[in-house]
């Protein structure tokens, strides 16, 4: 049986419904799953898992500082230990998808995606193969003062109730998709 970690951080809720969701979905599948938000004393070895889910909101075009050290630490780590090799050989068996939230308040998922390719270098790195990565709009919860109509007129729209019901059940059932796919390819 394969066993899976969510590795995330979140800012102001919007990536721990998408982090939770993840979980709920491999669980409903009867994956073993741990479910991590990251902090400076979170330390977790990759290797002991074969589905890696790692995901942040989006700042500045990248994770969050915490889980951008959270990733530098790790790879150190690894790579002390012998773990990171030359050409990045794919490991059997080994998986990794990485995820994000953002408000798009100026270009919207472009601004997203760095920071899940960021991500999915790391899985890379360590020889995940990397599956895919997963988008969603979340309302940007406090924006600065001179962002007041910021979720309303947006590129996106009105955002204000995002992640939604149907942004989260659209998440739910990609995962369970890739539960399935990976389920038939272990076969």
């Amino acid at each position: 049986m394969m066993k899976s970690i969510i590795l995330y951080d979140s800012m102001s809720g919007n990536t721990t419904k998408v982090a939770e969701t993840i979980h709920c979905a491999l669980t409903a599948k009867s994956m073993t799953t741990d479910l991590v938000k990251v902090d400076k004393e979170v330390t977790v070895d990759p290797f002991d898992y074969d589905l890696i889910f790692i995901g942040s909101p989006v700042i500045s075009w990248l994770p969050t500082p915490t889980l951008m050290d959270f990733v530098k630490k790790t790879m150190k780590e690894c790579n002390q230990q012998g773990m990171i090799k030359p050409s990045s050989p794919i490991i059997p068996g080994k998986f990794g998808m990485s995820f994000g939230t953002f408000a798009g308040p100026h270009i919207g998922e472009q601004e997203a995606i760095p920071m899940t390719m960021w991500l999915n270098s790391f899985l890379g790195h360590l020889g995940y193969a990397v599956l895919d990565h997963l988008l969603v709009v979340g309302r940007r919860n406090n924006p600065p003062a001179h962002w007041p109509e910021i979720n309303k007129n947006g590129r996106l729209g009105d955002i204000e109730d995002r992640p939604n019901d149907a942004d989260l059940l659209g998440i739910e059932n990609r995962i369970k998709g890739v539960v399935d796919s990976l389920s038939a390819w272990r076969s």
